[in-house]
């Protein structure tokens, strides 16, 4: 009797219920940034009614549509799909392959470290770009 095929299965099912569970938390903490957010950018949508269109809520409900594709929370339910490229699973992938081979670990690690940093920077730039209120 072969039990490898087994607890290959196993420990891809553990691998899935752990990224579900990282996801499920950024999730979490993007709805709990964007509902003050919304709520807030909705009210000055109001307020500026007579003077402009509404813009600051629908910006903000872009933004969560991206976040939400980012995020493909139900990625794991879906197997076989490649991860889009700069998406939750396609970091998780680099984490996990990092994590998993010490020789490569390192600058696996500096690659990451380079990512965030130009996400960071991206995300600074169009805020600056953002026309002022």
């Amino acid at each position: 009797m072969d039990t490898e095929p087994k607890h290959a299965d196993t420990r891809g099912l553990l691998r899935d219920i752990l990224i579900l569970q990282l996801k499920l938390l950024i999730e979490a903490a993007r709805d709990l940034a964007l509902s003050p957010l919304t709520l807030a950018a909705g009210l000055l949508d109001l307020a500026l009614a007579k003077h402009q269109e509404p813009r600051y809520f629908r910006q903000v409900a872009r933004f969560g549509q991206r976040s939400d594709e980012w995020i493909d929370l139900w990625a794991p339910g879906r197997p076989g799909q490649v991860s889009q490229p700069g998406s939750v699973d396609s970091l998780l992938a680099s984490v996990e392959q990092v994590v998993s081979d010490p020789q490569s670990g390192a600058r696996k690690a500096r690659v990451l470290k380079r990512w965030a940093e130009r996400q960071l920077s991206r995300a600074r730039r169009r805020i600056e770009q953002q026309p002022p209120v």
